[in-house]
Parts: structure tokens; sequence; C-alpha cells
């Protein structure tokens, strides 16, 4: 009887994107059959969104829990777990993770070690300490973007083997019901959680400079994140004479409705590691505009599938949004293409494949 490989995914469960990945990709190891996964999750004070409970309960994908303090626990208790499951690859996702993770996996002579990096993280002196030493030992160092590639490699966090491997959204489900561009009206709309490196203020004052010279529609701001965050932009709005044209949305449960009623979607941010939240602003039909922002030049193509600006630059996105909204010919075919590639570049499926023959050829090289 043949036996799969059995990896572990190792990932924050504070329900982050990192872990939205994680959670995809050990599923698709179950639908392929070609791995037996394992789910293991770092316990944060937030719990685990209820949506993602629900993938886990309905595949039967076998998950675990490790304790989020203090460390050394954190590594006795995922050592227990690699003892007992046995895998061949260890994939740590995300930061702080991949350095806990990696540490428990060596110490256990896991064949194959991947460590995942997910954002442009801004590592303290003391985590790079940690994790520097670790690079030399990885089997392979993914990127989840170019722009994270470029981030980590002067911090001299990358192992013998770097990939590129894009992570993957459910976009299409924006696309069903999605109007002509043509129908729609002035609207603006932008997805992030309040903190600073995703800069609304910068999209709000270019809102004033649109108001200023005539803009009819409504700025909708969807997210939770820093409460001081939030009611800061509250009060810009107030200060730039905005109030009653910006609707701040709260976490939003279902976004297809909001896109569908808006020309632009925008994420006005400093950095990412890749925003999935572009692709789902293509699949839903908006013209998609993004800070020229490592993680944002991945998905973005400008004048080919979407527009960018510099970051914090509120007049030049201004005038950007302002040629947009116009609409015409030539704006709609940018619209059209960013509708029809980027769920297609950047669908589930195709990283679930990528991870899955990456595994392989590092398994395959290890018998060599």
């Amino acid at each position: 009887m043949t036996t799969v490989p059995r990896v572990i995914h190792f990932v924050t469960g504070g329900g982050s994107g990192a872990t939205k990945v994680a959670l995809d990709v050990a599923c698709g190891h179950l639908e392929s059959g070609r791995y037996e996964p394992l789910l293991v999750m770092r316990r944060k004070k937030v719990s685990l969104p209820a949506t993602m409970q629900a993938q886990i309960d309905a595949t039967g994908l076998r998950s675990a829990w490790v304790d989020d303090w203090p460390k050394w626990t954190t590594r006795r208790q995922l050592g227990a777990l690699i003892a007992d499951f046995q895998p061949q690859v260890f994939a740590a996702h995300g930061f702080s993770e991949h350095i806990w993770g990696r540490q428990a996996a060596f110490a256990a002579n896991v064949p194959v070690v991947v460590h995942i990096e997910q954002n442009c993280e801004r590592y303290a002196p003391w985590r790079l300490w940690a994790a520097r030493p670790l690079a030399a030992r990885t089997t392979a160092t993914v990127c989840v973007s170019q722009g994270v590639a470029d981030h980590i490699r002067p911090l001299s966090l990358i192992g013998p083997r770097l990939e590129i491997v894009h992570n993957g959204a459910h976009a299409t489900r924006y696309s069903v019901g999605a109007p002509p561009f043509s129908q729609r009206g002035q609207d603006i709309i932008m997805v992030a959680r309040f903190a600073r490196q995703k800069d609304q203020p910068t999209l709000l004052r270019a809102a004033k400079r649109l108001a200023d010279t005539g803009w009819s529609g409504r700025l909708l701001l969807g997210g939770d994140g820093k409460p001081s965050h939030r009611n800061a932009c509250e009060k810009l709005v107030a200060t730039l004479g905005l109030t009653g044209r910006v609707e701040f949305l709260g976490r939003v449960a279902d976004a297809a409705p909001l896109y569908h009623r808006c020309r632009a979607a925008v994420l006005s941010t400093h950095y990412e590691g890749l925003p999935l939240v572009l692709i789902d602003y293509m699949a839903a039909g908006c013209a998609a505009l993004g800070s020229e922002a490592p993680g944002v030049t991945d998905i973005i193509q400008p004048g080919v599938n979407g527009w960018t600006f510099p970051a914090g630059d509120e007049a030049a996105l201004a005038g950007t949004l302002r040629g947009v909204l116009a609409g015409g010919p030539e704006i709609e075919a940018v619209v059209a293409r960013g509708q029809a590639d980027a769920p297609a570049r950047f669908s589930v499926g195709r990283m679930i494949e990528r991870y899955e023959s990456l595994f392989a050829e590092l398994l395959a090289a290890r018998k060599m």
C-alpha cells in the first residue's frame, strides 16, 4: 500500500490572510489526494472566524492548536505534534509563526522545511536575530509576491531556494451579476482594515478634491481594524466637509452588492504581501486603483488591467479617479481585461497546484 507524504501547515489561528492560505492549501491536499495534511494553528486572543471553522468541519480537515506563549511551550507542543504525525514536509506560514515553526521542525529533523513569507513585515532586531540563522537550513523560501521577496532579500532571510507563489482568491463569485461599467454610478469603495499601513486619509483627501470639482458620488469605506484609526478618519471627514458623502461600513460580510454599485475601487496602502482585495475589485467589474506599493504591483499592470498612483499622493489619486469615473471605451477596456485576467491568474486552484508541485520537487531532491 502506497502512502502519500504528510504535510504540516503551521499558521496563526487569528484568521488572517495567512490563515486562509494555509487552510485552502491544506484542504486542497485533501481534494487532490497527493498529500495528507495537518493544519496546526497558534492560539490568539481572537477566535478563528466561523467561516474558516466551517471549512475545516465541512472538509474533515485534521487540525490542532498550540499555545501562543511562552514560546518554549509553543515549540514543545509543536514537537509533540510532529512526533505523532511524522510529516515529510513542514510549511511555516507568516510572521512570526515561521520562526517558531522552523525551530521546532529542525529540532525534529523534518526532511523538508518551507518558510512562507506573507507580508512586508517590519522585523525588530531581536526577530532578525532569531530568523536569520534559520535561512541556511530552510529547504525553500516562498514569498507571496515579488514585492515581499525584494523586501526580505536585504534582510538575509531567504534560504537556498526562493519561489514566488502568489496567493489565490475565490474571486469569481464577485463576477456573478456584475452590471456593466457604464451602468454604474459615481461611487468609490475601499475595503481594508483601518490602520496606518492602509492610508485611508489619502483617499479621503482625494475625495475632497473630487468633490470640489463636481464629483457627485459617495465614498464607501469597509473594514474594521484599529478604532483609533477609524476615529481619526471620521474626524478628518468632518474637517474636510465630507459629512454625508462618506459611509463607514464596518466589517463587510457580503461585498458583492457594494462593489457592483461602484465604478472605482481603491487600495491606498504603503505596503502589502499580495492584496487579494484588488483581485476581488477586478472580478466585480470595478476600475481597480492601487498605490505603487510592494505587492500591489504584482497584480496591477497600469493601463492594462488597472491603475496605480504614488503612495500617499492625494493629487495623483484624485486625478486618476477623475479620469476613471468619466468612463469611456478606453476605461471600459482596461476594466474588462482586469475582470477576465486577475481571477484566472490568482485562483485558489493555481495556488494549490504550485504548492503541491513545489513540495513534490523538494521531496524528490531529498531522495537523490
